[in-house]
């Protein structure tokens, strides 16, 4: 009787509402892991307490909040409630976004623009079509879009900056072969500056190269020679190379802006908070 009353303040500090409610504000200040470490407790200890579908949706929200991208896209919640399937697979989506594996997101969310229960999360969908759409510049989502213009008329401004961001792309192929004029490479990926440099390099090491050829100074030729002719095969990498570089600067500002518009992790947020172990109508 003795030993019970004793136990008994140590058991209240391990009953489901205290973890949980402990777990919640884990999250709450930022501590992802270790709110992780006590859904996990509170799983193990009382797994009837929450749903597979609390527990799946708690856990990639704490993955993706810990930015453990690749947790997410390999979770198995195949097991998990059928009203939880569309949440998380948009989780997953955002993952892949993350880690710019956009051709394996756009497959995965044409198949859930088309799933059973995607019509509650239309609005979640709508702005990841419209992510994508702009980001990779091609019509993966055209019937989506076209089927619903006025809901998508909202996005326009961001189509049009997307045109005129794909429009200043340059073709690395192109600025390879143009490389093969010194320094057109770079000029033709806007680098006016190393442009000049590369022609000015190789046309004065030809001119070196050819006078000492000329005058029987064979040393002298081979080694200028060869020279210029890294330099030279070094503008038409550079060229490639350049164009490439840029394309990756102006994708990245692009997705830049299309996350700060479409505030997409806010909608993770909402996800969360709608059915996560701190949503309302769990607790």
């Amino acid at each position: 009787m003795v030993f019970a009353e004793n136990a008994s303040p140590l058991y209240d500090d391990f009953t489901p509402e205290k973890i949980s409610s402990f777990a919640c504000s884990l999250i709450q200040d930022g501590e992802y892991y270790r709110a992780y470490v006590e859904l996990l407790r509170l799983n193990s200890f009382y797994p009837s307490y929450i749903s597979g579908g609390v527990f799946d949706i708690t856990a990639s929200y704490l993955f993706y909040k810990s930015k453990k991208y690749n947790d997410i896209i390999e979770f198995d919640f195949s097991d998990t409630d059928k009203d939880s399937i569309v949440p998380l697979s948009i989780f997953k989506i955002d993952s892949l976004l993350k880690l710019n594996r956009k051709d394996e997101a756009a497959v995965a969310l044409s198949k859930l623009n088309e799933a059973p229960g995607s019509e509650e999360y239309s609005a979640y969908l709508q702005k990841r079509n419209v992510f994508l759409s702009a980001s990779m510049n091609k019509s993966y989502f055209v019937e989506a879009i076209s089927n619903h213009p006025h809901e998508f008329s909202r996005y326009r401004e961001l189509f049009e900056y997307s045109n005129s961001v794909h429009n200043n792309m340059k073709t690395p192929l192109a600025g390879a072969l143009a490389g093969l004029i010194p320094g057109m490479g770079y000029l033709y990926a806007g680098e006016k500056g190393t442009a000049l440099v590369s022609a000015i390099i190789i046309g004065t090491g030809s001119a070196v190269t050819y006078a000492s050829y000329k005058n029987d100074l064979s040393a002298l030729s081979v080694i200028t020679g060869t020279i210029t002719f890294f330099f030279y095969g070094g503008s038409i990498v550079g060229g490639y190379r350049q164009c490439k570089k840029n394309n990756e600067y102006l994708t990245q500002m692009l997705d830049r802006r299309l996350e700060k518009e479409l505030m997409l992790d806010r909608d993770l947020d909402e996800v969360y908070l709608r059915f996560g172990l701190c949503s309302n109508d769990f607790r």
